[in-house]
């Protein structure tokens, strides 16, 4: 009769969480410290964290972030910087750019801006080499037999013509 609803437990993911902005409560200005950081209200202005920010279902984040990983359910508008991951969840949103190493959006949730991947140590960027230009003369020699073969198929489709009248 009663069904289990789960839960996602977000404190599991980043840790434990130090610091929870609110639902009623606003933030105007930087946000700096070390910890974990949970925003269930409003913050306007910059994010500067070495832990992990979650934005809750009710938070609004307008500014750039930068932390160790980004955790959305909310909105933030605002560019976004993670050593580790981003995960935008069903109901989030985020509008802006990413520099991440990780990234996540689950159906249904929105993302609006450009991404760029951080490289990984130690690999190397392959760049697969372009093929070699061949020269100018061998082109102008494909064009001159193109042009010919064109006006011999036209002088034939021409006597077909001809000879199809008669």
């Amino acid at each position: 009769m009663f069904g289990v609803m789960k839960r996602r437990d977000d404190s599991s993911a980043s840790g434990d969480i130090e610091t929870i902005i609110g639902k009623n409560t606003k933030i105007h200005g930087e946000v700096s410290g070390t910890g974990n950081l949970r925003i269930d209200g409003e913050i306007e202005g910059e994010l500067k964290l070495s832990g992990s920010v979650i934005v809750g279902e009710t938070g609004m984040v307008t500014g750039n972030v930068s932390a160790r990983s980004l955790d959305v359910s909310g909105t933030v508008h605002g560019n976004a910087q993670t050593e580790e991951g981003l995960t935008i969840h069903s109901e989030g949103q985020l509008i802006g750019d990413v520099k991440v190493n990780a990234f996540q959006i689950e159906d249904g949730g929105i993302f609006k801006g450009r991404s760029e991947m951080n490289p990984r140590a130690g690999i190397e960027l392959k760049v697969r080499p372009q093929p070699a230009a061949r020269p100018l003369q061998e082109q102008v020699s494909s064009v001159d037999i193109s042009a010919k073969s064109s006006s011999k198929m036209a002088a034939q489709l021409k006597s077909s013509t001809k000879a199809e009248k008669k």
